[in-house]
């Protein structure tokens, strides 16, 4: 019975794993914004008339705003703390992947104890 149990719970926990994989990259989405760099390469390309894509590379996760210090061009971020969104985006496909691995590997046996 205690068998029956822990399969039970090991194939839910993949799946469990699963779910977390999917959602955590769409959780943090709504809170990305464009890198510095990402930014002034949007704002150029719509000088011009055209049309820009966000690669993930220029996307991340602001967890504190921090204050901006010097010139447009020239400054920087003063007290920033920001995560690039391709490690939650990692994290979420690691997740999801481990989770696959958890159930495809399950052992569907009957056991006649």
């Amino acid at each position: 019975m205690i068998k029956l149990i822990d399969k039970f719970k090991t194939k839910q926990f993949g799946l469990l794993l699963i779910i977390l994989g999917a959602f955590i990259p769409s959780i943090f989405y709504p809170f990305t914004s464009l890198t510095p760099a990402g930014l002034e390469a949007k704002v150029a390309f719509a000088m011009k008339g055209i049309s820009y894509d966000t690669r993930l590379q220029e996307l991340e996760v602001v967890l504190v705003k921090g204050e901006w210090k010097g010139e447009r061009r020239g400054g920087y971020y003063e007290g920033r703390i920001a995560i690039p969104y391709r490690y939650p985006m990692a994290l979420g496909i690691l997740l999801a992947f481990i989770g696959i691995g958890i159930v495809a590997f399950y052992k569907n046996r009957r056991e006649t104890d």
